[in-house]
């Protein structure tokens, strides 16, 4: 009786571990409105994210696919540099009102979605330069977390987020300062953070000067 009580106790601590594991993957994974909706109406999307401590409101660049086309989108708050800045009368009040009811707003194909069209020979060779088979691979690093050794780390820095969506999933990997200096070099995962961050940044980049006034 004694051996199998013990047995029954490990097998228990088994599935109770088994269970913890699972719900903290499935804690990384914000399924709002908005990821739902790439992940039933394109192929493969993949949605890079920027915040901070102080603010880690959606701050979006994302690039889909959907059968041989490529897109690029962007949702980001119209008032997030606008904080703290002067201006006569009122205006400072109702910018920080616009900018709580952004936060306070879950993410979804409303106002603040938007897409930014580009020539479709620039996104396509936007979604090759992200080598794609490996990048779906990627660990974070709760997943790996000798990868900060020897880093030289960057106080109050940015906190980034892959989503990697397809039709069975939304994965969710996270980084802290992905490029601090001494960590990228040695780290391929922190290699595809920021060859996602800088390519989506090159887009919105192109995009601005093409329609800029």
């Amino acid at each position: 009786m004694i051996r199998r009580a013990h047995r029954y106790f490990l097998i228990s601590i088994v599935f109770w571990l088994l269970f913890s594991c699972q719900l903290q993957a499935q804690s990384k994974v914000k399924s709002t409105p908005l990821h739902v909706f790439f992940q039933q109406n394109f192929d493969s999307t993949i949605i890079y994210h920027v915040g901070s401590n102080w603010n880690n409101s959606p701050h979006y660049l994302i690039i889909a696919k959907h059968k041989e086309r490529v897109y690029f989108f962007t949702y980001i708050s119209p008032y997030r540099h606008l904080r703290g800045a002067y201006y006569p009368g009122n205006l400072p009040l109702k910018i920080m009102r616009a900018e709580s009811t952004f936060q306070a707003t879950a993410p979804d194909t409303n106002r603040y979605f938007l897409p930014r069209p580009l020539s479709s020979d620039t996104l396509l060779r936007a979604w090759q330069l992200l080598n794609l088979p490996h990048l779906w691979l990627i660990k974070d690093e709760r997943e790996t977390p000798t990868s900060r050794r020897g880093c030289t780390v960057i106080m109050d820095g940015d906190e980034n987020t892959l989503y990697l969506i397809d039709k069975q999933t939304i994965k969710a990997v996270d980084f802290y300062t992905p490029d601090d200096e001494g960590c990228e070099e040695q780290d391929p995962n922190r290699q595809q953070v920021v060859k996602v961050r800088d390519t989506l940044l090159m887009l919105l980049k192109q995009w601005n000067r093409q329609w800029q006034w």
